[in-house]
């Protein structure tokens, strides 16, 4: 098995450094069974695993945890875009997947993600947020939970209760977030029921987060960190009600 290994969401400032979100990348020639793909995930044991196969419009690409398949995966295509730009020698990769398609395109120093945003949907679970020691600031709904809290330390100190956590059946994952300066946001990502406890950097949760983070702030162009133990960095803007860009660094392990 010929894999890549990419750390996606890096940042090299000495005042907010991030290591980014490890993910594989397996470039087939054909698609095997879904038990092989999970069996080499596991083998590979990184938070997710891109596997690509090629095709007369461009890429197809599935994301494996060690437990399953995912959808949209923001580093997990940005890992992939990167590795197939690399291999052919272009600037723009379209990756086409089950669950919409994405660009990548290589700008200088780093790599942009085309993402589609997902809008708020009020949510009243008090009885949950309460079992989890939360008193957001305010609480909605997309693919994930959102809450909102009041202050990045409130984001930092929280300790999850993943059993309690991975009960949920209505939504994907469980976000934190609160503002952190005047153009930034933090944020936290769990998704137990995934094979992911605490993910440490996560593309698809801007897709949640700066719709609302753009209209609270009234910007169109924001930064995003996530208090991971490696920690993430993103670069966000809004392209139109639709879409967002992220620009992000993506190291490949030598």
């Amino acid at each position: 098995m010929n894999a890549s290994i990419y750390d996606v969401f890096c940042n090299n400032a000495a005042d907010k450094p991030a290591s980014g979100n490890p993910c594989a990348v397996v470039v087939l020639e054909h698609w095997l069974s879904d038990a092989e793909l999970l069996a080499m995930a596991q083998q590979l044991a990184q938070p997710v695993t891109s596997f690509v196969v090629s095709n007369t419009d461009g890429h197809f690409v599935r994301w494996f945890t060690v437990v399953a398949e995912i959808n949209l995966c923001g580093h997990g295509s940005l890992a992939a875009g990167a590795a197939l730009l690399s291999r052919f020698q272009r600037n723009e990769v379209l990756l086409q997947s089950s669950h919409g398609n994405v660009v990548i395109t290589e700008q200088t120093g780093c790599y942009q993600i085309r993402l589609p945003t997902w809008q708020a949907q009020p949510c009243s679970i008090t009885p949950f947020l309460k079992a989890l020691g939360l008193a957001p600031v305010d609480v909605f709904s997309t693919r994930d939970l959102v809450v909102v809290l009041g202050s990045g330390q409130a984001v930092r100190d929280f300790q999850p209760d993943l059993a309690l956590i991975e009960q949920m059946n209505d939504f994907h994952a469980l976000i934190l977030t609160a503002q952190s300066a005047a153009g930034e946001y933090v944020l936290r990502y769990f998704t137990p029921k995934s094979g992911i406890a605490e993910d440490v950097a996560t593309g698809s949760a801007q897709c949640s987060l700066a719709p609302y983070w753009f209209d609270k702030l009234g910007k169109t162009s924001l930064q995003a960190h996530q208090l991971s133990s490696a920690g993430g960095f993103f670069k966000i803007e809004k392209e139109s009600a639709e879409a967002i860009l992220i620009r992000a660094l993506v190291k490949e392990r030598v």
